[in-house]
């Protein structure tokens, strides 16, 4: 009975264990309440603006507080482009749109994710109760007990590996295969190019607007896009091997955009209808990664479950029996 209660005592642990970490996954659900203040507030703006009224103090204010980088974004863009008497509503409407592909994207993610995170559940419960049965139905079990709670925590430190494992795998596939330090460009690389057409849309040169669009960005993303409209374009489809299909989708998206820009410098014709395309093919290649990072993490979670949740089952019942052969012939 001893044995018994701890091993429900294990279960409780694990269990609370898992659900604090489904709780507090990097990005997801804290991102989408986030998004959904983000899309209410640019939706009350767009409202104003279409209502003929003038934004108060108040929600300029508002529109700046928000959680970056859309706060600063929407904030430096719009005042920009109030000052110099362009149109606010394009660019609004094109931030709440970006807001609202990000947060469809984070919940369609989540939802496909669920079966691995169940399975994540399932790993950190099943080797406890299952040495709880064999101590209950084999021989011998109950004459060793502490041996048999020293065989339960080795199998319990692989199952909950198996779990950590799995929901490592899932946070990974819900970003697109991006590693965690870099997971940041999959937004910064979008946002960059909203604020390059809100700056073309003030009457900035393309290649001004191109080195002031890359504040969005970290040091090494903008460094691999170039700090300049004319520098030597890194070609993606020669990037490192290690690198993720999504990491090469973004780099390619920015060498699209500089090309664009350089013939437009060159032919003297307008950027903006080119990197609304490039900008537009880099939301649904990224979609595409992430869908098929998705689809791909059915067959990859069963790596955790035959590296470590089996041989944790199959050890328990095998130490299980060789302690019933042993108490059979003692007798």
């Amino acid at each position: 009975m001893m044995l018994w209660a701890l091993s429900f005592i294990l279960v409780g642990l694990g269990l609370s264990f898992l659900f604090s970490d489904l709780l507090k996954l990097p990005g997801i659900q804290a991102e989408a309440f986030r998004l959904q203040k983000v899309i209410h507030v640019f939706h009350e703006f767009e409202e104003t603006l279409e209502a003929g009224l003038v934004p108060t103090s108040e929600t300029w204010t508002e529109l700046k507080n928000l959680v970056n980088p859309w706060g600063s974004l929407a904030h430096q863009s719009l005042q920009d482009l109030r000052s110099k008497g362009g149109s606010l509503l394009p660019t609004l409407r094109r931030l709440r749109a970006l807001a609202e592909t990000h947060a469809r994207g984070l919940k369609d993610a989540r939802a496909k994710s669920s079966q691995a995170l169940a399975q994540a559940m399932v790993c950190g419960g099943l080797v406890p109760i299952f040495g709880s049965f064999l101590y209950l139905l084999l021989p011998g079990v109950g004459s060793r007990p502490w041996v048999w709670i020293l065989a339960c925590g080795g199998a319990m430190i692989l199952g909950v590996f198996a779990a950590l494992w799995l929901m490592k795998m899932a946070e990974d596939a819900r970003w697109g295969g991006l590693k965690p330090e870099k997971r940041s460009w999959v937004l910064a690389s979008q946002c960059a190019g909203e604020k390059f057409l809100a700056l073309v849309r003030t009457g900035v040169p393309g290649d001004l607007a191109w080195t002031q669009s890359l504040e969005c960005l970290d040091a090494r993303l903008s460094a691999e896009w170039g700090h300049s409209v004319w520098e030597h374009s890194k070609d993606s489809s020669h990037s490192n091997s290690s690198s993720s299909s999504t990491e090469s989708v973004i780099l390619h998206a920015g060498n699209s955009i500089r090309k664009a820009i350089q013939v437009s410098l060159m032919e003297g014709r307008p950027c903006t209808e080119r990197v609304e395309s490039a900008l537009l093919a880099l939301r649904e290649d990224i979609a595409a990664q992430i869908l098929r990072e998705l689809a791909l993490l059915a067959t990859r979670a069963l790596q955790p479950l035959f590296c470590c949740v089996a041989p944790a089952l199959l050890g328990l019942l095998g130490f299980g029996l060789y302690l019933g052969w042993l108490e059979a012939l003692r007798n």
